[in-house]
């Protein structure tokens, strides 16, 4: 079993150095930066807002400011209106997602009063 585990070492070691060959430091650095999160180009993120009717200006506005406060100025936000969520809104920005529509909150109380999960 050690000699095994010696191979793969081995192995291992020869991988890396021959991918440490192939590039170079520049794209180290960009790789090592977006591991640890630091690469601003690919940090860009974009919000969806779904709602069940179209949204009044002012309302758009008030959600503009709020989610660009929180997320940045250069945050992409898109709308779209879906009369199946009957009201409230959806909104996904990056991989966060708050459902705050009717048809969801029919659905959780549908789960508690039959005692069934959705």
């Amino acid at each position: 079993m050690s000699d095994l585990l010696e191979g793969l070492k081995d192995k291992a070691r020869d991988l890396i150095g021959e991918a440490a060959k192939s590039m170079n430091l520049d794209d180290l650095k960009r790789m090592l930066g977006k591991l640890e999160g630091g690469d601003e180009g690919d940090r860009r993120i974009d919000a969806d807002v779904t709602s069940a009717v179209p949204l009044l200006d002012s309302e758009r506005e008030t959600i503009d400011q709020r989610l660009k406060a929180r997320y940045g100025d250069d945050l992409a936000i898109h709308y779209r209106v879906d009369a199946a969520i009957l009201g409230g809104l959806i909104v996904r920005v990056g991989d966060r997602y708050i459902d705050d529509s009717v048809s969801s909150r029919l659905g959780q109380l549908r789960a508690s009063l039959t005692g069934t999960q959705t």
